[in-house]
């Protein structure tokens, strides 16, 4: 087995996870003094930098190999995403609307996948990442003063959805359709876990449920983009899907009892630190690919590419 062929190629990348992830955690807290929360506020605002940057087609560093392109665009998101909190107090808006921005511009990143970045066609760089900026922002402000925070239960299962289930079946039918039902899709399994959550007697925004939505998406994530659907890859559809999600569910549960019960951590505060985590996992796949087990570049727009 070569360090490029699964399962090292993505547990590779995954070590390095773990270790910028700490790093991020203790430079936070120690020369910033930032709690769990707030540091899942930072984190957060750098993976939805980094999603938009992956719609960029790898502009302007096309030409650069990794993992130089890569730490150019890494710089690049966290230096973006931090200073989304720092802009919004200088504008005045209060750490209440944190969240709110956070959830609902991940919400247009969804949309903007979910129909194949369709938005942008014929739009050169920089115009087309300006113009999904552009779209993000605005239905996440529009949605704040309507509806507030739009919640993201919806993510972990955009993630399943997209990525493990591959938009079956829904993936042969063009564009807006295919995406349309895809949200349609994601909205029923969404409220099978809201469900799920009321007959645990929790819901989405209590600590427990939280911690357990977030190692959620790690699991999904970690088995779908590091792994690559690993050792299903070949499977056909829907049982695909159906496997990598067993195994995320179990895996979720285990972390779950290890993290509350073994070890006796505290849900809420836990919760926020994992969010680093997935922050880093989902950003060091977009920008750094499987690097350093593979040493080519990353595929350039999740949209396109993991459909």
């Amino acid at each position: 087995m070569t360090l490029n062929q699964q399962p090292l190629r993505g547990i590779i990348p995954i070590i390095f996870v773990l270790i910028a992830s700490v790093l991020f955690i203790l430079m936070g807290k120690i020369f910033f003094g930032l709690d769990a929360a707030m540091l899942s506020v930072y984190a957060l605002f750098f993976v939805w930098t980094a999603f938009l940057i992956s719609m960029c087609d790898r502009w302007p560093v096309q030409k650069l190999r990794q993992p130089v392109a890569g730490f150019i665009f890494l710089a690049v998101a966290l230096i973006i995403g931090i200073l989304h909190p720092v802009i919004m107090q200088v504008l005045g808006f209060s750490p209440d609307f944190y969240w709110p921005l956070i959830s609902n511009l991940f919400l247009g990143i969804g949309i903007l996948i979910a129909f194949g970045n369709k938005l942008v066609d014929g739009f050169t760089q920089p115009t087309a990442i300006a113009l999904n900026a552009l779209f993000c922002y605005v239905l996440a402000i529009l949605l704040i003063q309507v509806f507030g925070m739009v919640p993201a239960i919806w993510f972990a299962i955009f993630v399943f959805v997209v990525f493990w289930l591959e938009f079956w079946p829904v993936n042969q039918i063009p564009q807006p359709a295919k995406g349309i039902l895809a949200f349609v899709l994601i909205g029923a399994i969404t409220l099978v876990l809201e469900y799920g959550f009321k007959a645990a007697g929790t819901d989405f925004f209590k600590p427990e449920a939280g911690l357990w939505f977030v190692l959620f998406v790690w699991w999904l994530v970690a088995t779908s983009w590091q792994l690559e659907t690993w050792p299903v890859k070949l499977v056909a559809q829907p049982v695909k899907a159906i496997a990598g999600l067993g195994v995320s569910i179990i895996l979720t549960f285990a972390s779950y009892y290890a993290i509350v019960s073994v070890f006796r951590f505290d849900p809420g505060t836990v919760g926020g630190f994992v969010w680093v985590f997935v922050a880093w996992l989902y950003t060091w796949e977009i920008v750094l690919g499987k690097w350093p087990a593979d040493r080519s570049s990353p595929k350039e727009d999740p949209s396109a590419t993991k459909q």
